[in-house]
């Protein structure tokens, strides 16, 4: 997630030859759509207690309904929960756990302004999503507030304390020491005294002299590798910063690329911002629409591309009355002639069919199944090639053989066999080869019994019955399979380090993702890097074509900052934008603290024996989320508590020109804005342009100065808040000890 969003600006005009998903259409007029009764928010609240543990919960959640203020609540189920931990044992019991459960959830809710209501059961109360329509910047400060508190939880543990304090000592009089960290960061008043004297300057005179005050360079952070100016690990430096972000700091599996954004013109080279490229999300609806991996969005393409437009006009002078003098008019504007629109479905429907059979024979081919034939006398080359029946029905079996090996848990860890060959045996891989195959199977007999249509027939045909739109949905899965992991990156973490995000640094760090830099060192990263997944799967080494041609991020609100609003960058072929695609759903675990996340783990071991979601590499994404919802469920909770309705602006950056058609399987290499030919110098361009367009406009205004001037690095660093949280923790607790 990175760290600020943009606002909406409506479509742009794409250079794909395929418009795929939301850009089909273009509504000129939205209604606003408001929520209801507070019933359509309200979400049953009765945990599965014990019998001595639910007269304590129905007592304390008596005492709940009475208080009024939102801190009343939380000092009284903090002192539940203390008083419940203070008669643990030796052993907790699973009665324990399962109340301790539930309270860290009520009060991860009442937190962050959930209400409750009680009749003869408990309800709690999401809040109401239009309570902050005419208010942004309250919207905002309530969302600050749910990201702070896991933020705030890890400053708890004494590891981050102590690496805090480490990165900011100066310890050059030890042996090994090194400089502080502090170097890096550039002192408010310094800065302003280098942008006043541009007050006075005309345009081209400030671009002329914000060359010689700011140079930005990205730099690759791997660990291990110094910095030339302080010998801090890199690593490090860059865990500093991101410590001070809203959203609190953990590691992620996968890929993985950090990046520190520099000012060569200052001594020490300080940090203007920081940056990380992560493995994207697998299953985002709206990204998946926009780049077309979804059915609805081929639906959407075969539809003549059109505009509806809505307005009022004026009724005629006989039909006017005192209560309606207009009437709503819908008028519809093609975008494309007839013909013009033949022909794009028509070269749409031959180029998507190819590249769906040729994601199902690529498919087939990855997964290693010549054991199942050794294992199998009614398995062989000619029935994978010809499938029947038969053959679904024993990779069925051998579906469930695997299942019941890991249910009784005497699967083996993937992760610690020495050869791909190896890991495909384990009952994990077994699994997921068998569930594969089936369905790959059954939609290669689908497409081979419809090899005789014409490709826009296939394409109409199999979208209007169950057996074609299931075939072209494996189809589509296995080439965003093929591609999400290879071709794109999720911008994670992106922003300025004060005070550099006065003068729009934000919006640098953003536009320097998208250069061929970045692309080049991402290239050199992971160019030969074998999948773990597809090699299991295989039983052999797989690399993917690994060109990243697409990146998506989301902001912290669904309204707000402008860090990705109008960036637009040059290229010798054309300009990269980012592109907002839509909305997320508004459904995650944000809203849980690690203590609710760790309670309710245990209530999922007391009740099922074992830890079902071990997070394994290759069991599945989402482990958190897949964690916390089994743990709600166990702990008798509505699952529906996973819907925090605070939905974040999704967007999209296409670094090709072709990107839809490469992420689709339709073109075979991608057509990149950029010419490679001098990186280091087209990178530069990115620099330049910023200065000239953003930071430029910036240092002309002088609340923007003040605001600099302002900026205290003392102030800023860590070890500042966390000794606050500290004694803030330590009053917390005071008062609940003698409330």
């Amino acid at each position: 997630m990175s760290e600020f969003p943009g606002s909406f600006r409506g479509v742009k005009t794409e250079s794909s030859r395929y418009s795929f998903g939301f850009q089909q259409r273009t509504i000129c007029h939205v209604n606003q759509i408001t929520m209801g009764a507070n019933s359509k928010r309200e979400v049953d609240f009765s945990p599965n207690l014990p019998d001595q543990f639910q007269r304590r919960f129905d007592a304390l959640t008596d005492e709940l309904i009475e208080f009024q203020e939102e801190l009343d609540r939380e000092v009284a189920i903090k002192d539940e929960i203390r008083s419940i931990e203070s008669e643990i044992e030796d052993e907790v019991t699973e009665g324990q756990i399962r109340y301790l459960a539930a309270l860290e959830v009520l009060l991860d809710l009442i937190e962050i302004n959930y209400d409750i209501r009680k009749n003869s059961d408990l309800h709690v109360v999401r809040p109401d999503p239009d309570r902050y329509k005419d208010n942004p910047e309250e919207f905002k400060e309530q969302e600050r507030t749910i990201l702070q508190k896991e933020r705030r939880a890890q400053f708890k543990e004494e590891s981050v304390r102590e690496f805090i304090r480490k990165m900011e000592r100066d310890t050059r009089r030890n042996t090994n020491g090194g400089r502080s960290v502090l170097e890096l960061i550039t002192e408010g008043e310094q800065l302003y005294g280098d942008l006043a004297p541009l007050l006075d300057q005309n345009q081209e005179e400030i671009v002329e002299e914000l060359h010689d005050i700011v140079q930005p360079y990205i730099q690759k952070v791997e660990k291990g590798q110094k910095c030339q100016h302080t010998g801090l690990d890199l690593m490090d430096i860059w865990r500093y910063f991101r410590y001070t972000w809203l959203t609190p700091y953990n590691t992620v599996p996968g890929r993985n690329i950090n990046f520190l954004i520099r000012n060569a013109a200052k001594p020490k080279d300080p940090v203007m911002g920081i940056a990380t490229l992560a493995s994207p999300m697998m299953n985002m609806s709206v990204r998946d629409n926009y780049i077309g991996w979804r059915i609805e969005a081929i639906e959407e393409t075969l539809q003549r591309k059109k505009q509806i437009h809505e307005y009022e006009e004026q009724l005629p002078a006989e039909k006017r009355t005192p209560d309606k003098k207009t009437r709503a008019v819908t008028q519809t504007e093609w975008l494309e002639s007839e013909e013009e629109y033949q022909q794009r479905v028509s070269r749409f429907c031959s180029d998507i069919r190819q590249a769906l059979e040729q994601s199902i024979r690529d498919a087939i081919e990855d997964i290693r199944y010549d054991d199942f034939v050794d294992e199998y006398d009614e398995l062989s080359q000619e029935r994978f090639n010809n499938p029947n029946g038969r053959v679904i029905e024993i990779l069925e079996d051998i579906e469930t053989e695997a299942e019941q090996t890991i249910e009784n848990g005497e699967d083996e860890n993937p992760e610690k066999m020495e050869s791909w060959m190896e890991r495909s045996e384990t009952a994990l891989f077994r699994k997921k080869r068998a569930r594969a195959l089936q369905k790959l199977l059954r939609d290669r007999k689908y497409f081979q019994e419809h090899s005789e249509e014409g490709d826009e027939e296939f394409i109409r045909t199999g979208l209007n019955n169950d057996s074609g739109r299931r075939a072209i949905k494996t189809a589509l899965k296995e080439i965003k399979k093929e591609r999400v992991g290879a071709g794109m990156m999720n911008i994670m973490v992106c922003g300025a380090i004060p005070p550099y995000n006065r003068i729009l640094g934000g919006k640098l760090v953003a536009m320097a993702l998208t250069g061929p830099q970045v692309i080049n060192m991402y290239q050199h990263k992971y160019g030969d890097y074998q999948s773990e997944i597809a090699s299991s799967m295989k039983g052999e080494p797989v690399t993917k074509q690994n060109e990243l041609v697409f990146l998506d991020t989301t902001g912290l609100f669904e309204i707000g900052s402008a860090q990705y609003d109008r960036i637009r960058v040059p290229t010798g072929n054309g300009r990269i934008e980012y592109d907002q695609i839509g909305y997320t759903e508004g459904y995650g675990t944000i809203q849980f603290g690690p203590e609710t996340r760790k309670r309710l783990s245990q209530v999922t071991q007391f009740e099922e024996g074992r830890k079902v979601v071990r997070g394994r590499f290759g069991e599945g994404v989402s482990p958190r989320i897949r964690k916390i919802r089994r743990g709600l469920k166990n702990c008798g909770l509505e699952t529906d508590l996973l819907k925090h309705e605070s939905r974040r602006i999704v967007y999209g950056v296409n670094l090709a020109e072709n990107t839809q058609e490469y992420l689709l399987g339709i073109n075979g290499e991608p057509d990149y804005y950029w010419n490679f030919d001098d990186p280091e110098k087209e990178q530069q361009s990115i620099y330049n342009y910023w200065i000239d367009r953003w930071a430029s406009m910036r240092v002309q205004k002088q609340r923007v100065l003040e605001n600099i001037r302002e900026f205290d690095k003392q102030e800023f660093k860590l070890s500042s808040e966390i000794d606050f949280d500290k004694r803030q923790a330590s009053l917390s607790e005071f008062i609940i000890s003698n409330s």
